[in-house]
């Protein structure tokens, strides 16, 4: 088993992997390759102290507070004859709670589904092979029903692009390579994506929500109607820094 293969079976923290025969495989080679100890260590230290500095993102001041006032009513009132309202408010309270969960989950699976992609183009299949990101931008014109933007990425290169379908929904998808890492750009219409299922961050004042899933990093980011989605299995941290930059690039289209 090669040093990459192990590297993504084990990210982000070997502890926390789906216990596998590779995933045996991979603890066996990373007792005896220093680099990849020294790599994995780094890595589960960085994703620890992100966790922490982010903390925790809130559940909706709507759903909080509905919450709250059921907590707060005392015993004797669920007794009297509002019992059947406070019933009522505490099963739409629970219908709430079940639906922002449903829809948690279902964003969840749809930001996988684009992991699987990129691990499916990762050895390229671009259907434009183009460094030019104008060439690119017009050739997905009559492609898509939205604005294709190609930002140039820093440290990175532009390889080229095909039109995917993400469950359903027309995407642009973007090849770059950066410290000879293949990266993804995904973009597709905002108007039925839900970003909720992702962790949500704050990079130069604006937001931009992330994941991983089976060793790659993913984050992604909104602007103009459109949803833009990074994924490598680069460093989180530099996943992030990529897509701050595609989003101040973009923004001075």
């Amino acid at each position: 088993m090669n040093c990459a293969r192990v590297r993504r079976l084990l990210y982000p923290d070997p502890s926390r992997c789906e216990v596998t025969v590779e995933h045996a495989e991979a603890l066996a080679h990373l007792r005896a390759c220093d680099e990849c100890r020294k790599t994995v260590e780094a890595r589960s230290e960085w994703s620890r102290e992100l966790k922490a500095s982010l903390g925790i993102e809130p559940a909706p001041d709507r759903l909080r507070r509905k919450v709250g006032a059921i907590v707060a009513t005392p015993r004797s009132a669920l007794l009297s004859r509002r019992a059947m309202q406070v019933g009522t408010a505490a099963a739409m309270v629970l219908a709430a709670v079940a639906g922002w969960l449903g829809n948690r989950a279902s964003s969840q699976a749809f930001f996988r589904s684009i992991c699987e992609d990129h691990a499916k183009y990762v050895n390229g299949g671009s259907q434009l092979a183009s460094s030019d990101p104008r060439q690119i931008e017009s050739w997905f014109r009559d492609r898509t029903d939205f604005g294709v933007r190609v930002p140039l990425l820093e440290s990175s290169e532009l390889l080229g692009a095909r039109l995917c379908f993400l469950k359903k929904r027309k995407a642009a998808l973007i090849f770059y390579r950066k410290d000879n890492r293949p990266v993804s750009l995904f973009q597709l219409n905002a108007s039925d994506v839900r970003l909720n299922g992702l962790e949500r961050s704050v990079i130069d004042g604006a937001p931009l929500w992330r994941m991983s899933y089976r060793g790659f990093a993913l984050a992604a980011f909104e602007q103009r109607g459109v949803v833009s989605v990074l994924v490598s299995d680069l460093r989180e941290s530099e996943l992030l820094q990529l897509a701050s930059t595609a989003r101040l690039r973009s923004a001075g289209y």
